[in-house]
């Protein structure tokens, strides 16, 4: 027989109620990432995908904002970086308004129901980004020569309205630099 269970709903704060049964509710664990569920029932997480053919020391190779103005924060996830020559990447908060760079948009991971990012991104695509101030570094990495590495930021690096990161070759002969990022808005 099933029972009546009340509750108050953490979203609205409203009383609600479902059916149970053996004195519990039918309910699946949320034991995924918080950037699984923003995609599935939101269609808010992105991949920024950038390459650059001529990455030269002191490039900003790659640039995201949030622009969102309905409150929501960008939280970046994890950076993967590809490097054809031995080098060394900085990641910063930056502000300042970016130019120079080729425009590039964020892609939408839930292809069911795509949306389209708040934001403004850039990537350097032969010309290095400009206008950029670095207001704090959050990590360095070193990739050899065709070499993988990664920002592993696992949710905390969360940006709100108006803020920007930038990814900085720091030290390196010129050459390809390519990667993505993965964030999500909540």
């Amino acid at each position: 027989m099933a029972q009546k269970i009340q509750f108050t709903s953490d979203s609205s704060g409203s009383e609600e109620q479902m059916k149970g049964s053996d004195g519990r509710a039918n309910v699946s664990s949320r034991t995924d990432s918080r950037a699984y569920y923003n995609s599935r029932d939101k269609s808010e997480a992105f991949s920024l995908v950038w390459d650059d053919a001529s990455s030269a020391a002191g490039d900003y190779i790659v640039y995201w904002k949030n622009t969102d103005t309905t409150g929501r924060t960008l939280v970046l996830e994890s950076v993967g970086l590809n490097s054809e020559q031995a080098a060394s990447f900085k990641l910063a908060v930056v502000t300042g308004t970016a130019a120079a760079g080729s425009t590039i948009s964020p892609f939408c991971l839930n292809r069911a129901t795509p949306k389209s990012a708040q934001a403004v991104a850039m990537e350097a695509a032969g010309t290095a980004i400009t206008g950029l101030s670095v207001v704090g570094t959050v990590d360095h990495a070193s990739c050899s020569a065709d070499g993988h590495e990664e920002f592993r930021l696992d949710d905390r690096l969360r940006l709100g309205q108006d803020q920007a990161i930038a990814i900085e070759y720091e030290q390196g002969t010129t050459g390809r630099t390519w990667g993505v990022i993965f964030g999500y808005y909540e």
